[in-house]
């Protein structure tokens, strides 16, 4: 297959329309005029995972925080109504792609969004020169840890025996990714 045939920007959006979903890019306008549409959305998921990651409430400035590129590579995913239903942050450490948070709204699980969001950051890394992604998970993740392999991403190592340090070819995720959903996988 011509992987660098297709245009993923296209794919992504065309498959989310398919359900009344699009992608977004969050940026800092965004982020100012929906803070706390973001806030709640966030907190509500840490407070629903707290007892079983220990994650805790995040304040403002965690949203606001200018990390480098996070305007860029950012995104999230709503619906007809304009609802958050799943959001990524990730910024630029040195020459990679640093995935900081993945959340998705318990309502909308299921539906392919980690998938095509990747789809969409994979190509928007490419597009700005980048070849790797990294990221952590807490180790008992298991159903995200299992979605990201299955996408092509590789356990580097763990970190404090508490989170797994995993790592990503952009171009491999991406195809192996758009391989899955065309799959249905």
């Amino acid at each position: 297959m011509d992987y660098n045939s297709i245009n993923y920007h296209e794919f992504v959006s065309g498959k989310l329309a398919e359900n009344n979903y699009r992608i977004v890019t969050i940026t800092k306008e965004l982020m100012d005029k929906r803070l706390e549409d973001f806030m709640k959305f966030v907190n509500d998921i840490r407070k629903e995972h707290e007892s079983v990651y220990g994650w805790k409430q995040e304040k403002r400035e965690y949203f606001l925080n200018p990390l480098n590129d996070k305007w860029k590579f950012s995104f999230t995913i709503v619906n007809e109504k304009d609802e958050l239903c799943f959001v990524n942050f990730s910024s630029v450490y040195d020459k990679i792609i640093h995935n900081h948070c993945t959340y998705a709204r318990s309502d909308s699980r299921n539906f392919n969004f980690a998938k095509l969001h990747i789809i969409k950051l994979c190509q928007t890394g490419l597009d700005n020169g980048f070849t790797h992604q990294e990221g952590f998970w807490p180790k008992h993740n298991n159903g995200s840890i299992i979605l990201f392999m299955k996408m092509g991403w590789k356990i580097e190592n763990i970190r404090n025996n508490e989170e797994l340090f995993m790592i990503a070819d952009l171009e491999k995720v991406r195809n192996r990714t758009y391989e899955l959903v065309i799959a249905g996988k």
